[in-house]
């Protein structure tokens, strides 16, 4: 039996025993034994080095971008042959080292989750817009509130990342009058003109937008790509929506922002640590964030294809001559094909 360590005990539970099941039975079945995070919290690279230590590893299930995949996890865990990323965010691997160790990197890049996150985007963007949160919050106390609130259809949204999702919000837009712009290294003129959007510069966009949505990788170029000098460009009645990275913006400018009322409000999926229970921003209870638990791929359909990539990626990655078996009622075409009990 090869030895994979899933870091997070929530892996295969969000659904219901069935899956669950099935995704064990996946991994035994392809001559794998599954070795849990014994905490609640990510994994540091020194808990990572201990467990192999004991049970040295074959593969990694990475489930949260705060789990740490430094180089030194690379130099001690000599039999690791694959890491299976829970999401697409590789920030937290030191990509060099697992190449000069010669470790896969995999993603669930290839499954349409895309669209899942698109959708929270644009839910996210409705509710701050509309104050829903506190609509709601109010109502709960037996409270008659109905503010004045913003619209969305026909207002001028900003995109930057215009990769899969933020194209897939391009469309959603699209369907509420909005004017596009938008800011992005590898921009296809075809796709701008037939889409009616305007290329700009970062600056161009965040000081003529409405709402302001991120959609890039979290890289050094990107880090901390919305800072002070940003939001003092922004309209006050500006919005920010974030479903990509919290290290796209400097949080403690941000926080600043939406304390002074530099910014109308902000919707945030990601933090800087996760889970955050601790979050500085959030300590804060301002009525203009919207926050939710980084959920932008969680949901039925999107989670039982994800689980089983993530599983399917180590096991094909280290298939022999013998091919890998497939779990009862697993179509990899398909993954929609698995049903919910």
């Amino acid at each position: 039996m090869k030895n994979v360590l899933i870091t997070s005990k929530a892996f295969g539970s969000q659904l219901d025993n069935q899956h669950r099941q099935q995704l064990l039975s996946y991994f035994a079945d392809n001559g794998w034994q599954i070795i849990w995070n014994p905490g609640e919290q990510a994994m540091s690279a020194a808990d990572i080095i201990k467990i192999n230590a004991e049970q040295p590893l074959a593969a990694i299930a990475v489930y949260s971008s705060s789990d740490e995949l430094s180089s030194a996890v690379f130099e001690h865990c000599h039999n690791l042959k694959v890491i299976s990323r829970h999401g697409v965010g590789v920030e937290n691997i030191d990509l060099a080292a697992a190449q000069k160790a010669g470790v896969q990197i995999k993603t669930t890049a290839d499954m349409p989750g895309y669209e899942t996150v698109a959708d929270l985007t644009f839910a996210l963007m409705l509710t701050i817009a509309r104050q829903i949160h506190i609509i709601d919050a109010q109502l709960r106390q037996n409270k008659w509130y109905r503010p004045v609130s913003s619209d969305v259809w026909g207002k001028t949204l900003g995109i930057l990342g215009l990769g899969r999702i933020g194209k897939a919000v391009v469309t959603r837009a699209q369907g509420f009058g909005m004017k596009l712009l938008a800011c992005t290294g590898h921009p296809d003129q075809e796709y701008f003109t037939a889409n009616k959007i305007t290329l700009c510069s970062k600056e161009e966009l965040v000081a003529q937008a409405d709402f302001i949505t991120l959609h890039a990788a979290l890289n050094e170029q990107t880090r901390e790509m919305i800072n002070t000098r940003d939001f003092s460009l922004m309209k006050p009645t500006a919005y920010l929506i974030n479903t990509a990275r919290s290290g796209l913006v400097n949080q403690a400018a941000l926080l600043n922002a939406l304390k002074t009322k530099q910014i109308a409000g902000a919707a945030l999926d990601v933090f800087d640590i996760e889970p955050a229970v601790n979050d500085l921003l959030l300590k804060e209870n301002l009525a203009n964030v919207v926050a939710t638990a980084h959920v932008g791929s969680y949901t039925f359909d999107s989670i039982r294809r994800m689980d089983f990539l993530v599983a399917e990626n180590i096991v094909t990655a280290n298939a022999t001559a013998k091919p890998a078996r497939s779990p009862a009622n697993f179509n990899k075409n398909n993954y929609s094909e698995l049903k919910i009990s």
